[in-house]
């Protein structure tokens, strides 16, 4: 998001999984889901920016005990990722116009509407299961590209094996890092679960909320196109 609205030059660090987003620049890594207060010190940055899920408890706490401010976002909803944007581009100082008008022409670009709404799950670990549920950034994205969730649950939670036979998708989506198709076979398997489609999507633009959530619905558009 930081890049998206021009600013990529001001990032001095980077969490462990957002490294990547910089090819052309090495960045410190100040850690995952537990940050390093030592190693966001010595970065010393003017701002540090969170989301709001899995955010540690301290985190804020800390940061004030060293006089650094924290942002934090809610990135909950696909209408969340282009506020989170504004807030970050006015903490900066500069204009998200330009930036949030592309977000949502990608995602307006992607908008579908089908006959038959194909019935789709986000499996985003597979023993235990955990999906994408309802009232989440991936449920709208499916309903934007005119599919529907088979999950009927909210949030990101855990989801037993009764409930995927008794609601199951006609396409499993899977994460191609964290998940292998190994893996996903042995959930079908078990689950005993006939004529389901499991097709592996880009991890990083399906289950992070960011600015290239429309190449996400572009993905999501072809694979329901070719069903």
């Amino acid at each position: 998001m930081v890049i998206a609205v021009g600013a990529a030059d001001r990032i001095v660090g980077t969490d462990d999984y957002s490294a990547d987003a910089m090819p052309t620049r090495k960045l410190p890594r100040v850690g995952g889901l537990q940050p390093n207060l030592e190693k966001i010190v010595a970065v010393r940055p003017d701002l540090v920016i969170a989301n709001a899920a899995g955010l540690p408890p301290t985190l804020g706490r800390s940061l004030a005990s060293v006089h650094i401010p924290l942002l934090v976002l809610t990135n909950e909803r696909l209408a969340d990722i282009a506020k989170s944007m504004t807030s970050i581009a006015n903490a900066l100082g500069i204009n998200s116009t330009a930036a949030v008008a592309k977000l949502n022409a990608s995602l307006a670009h992607q908008r579908r509407t089908r006959s038959h709404a194909p019935r789709l799950m986000l499996a985003v670990w597979t023993d235990p299961l955990y999906v994408a549920g309802r009232n989440t950034f991936a449920d709208d994205l499916f309903t934007l590209c005119g599919a529907t969730n088979a999950v009927e649950v909210n949030g990101w939670p855990s989801y037993s094996l009764e409930s995927f036979v008794a609601h199951p998708p006609d396409i499993l989506l899977y994460p191609n890092h964290s998940v292998t198709p190994s893996a996903v076979e042995a959930l079908l398997a078990r689950a005993g679960t006939k004529n389901v489609v499991a097709i592996a999507v880009d991890e990083n633009l399906f289950t992070r909320p960011g600015p290239r959530v429309g190449e996400a619905g572009g993905i999501l558009n072809e694979v329901l196109d070719g069903q």
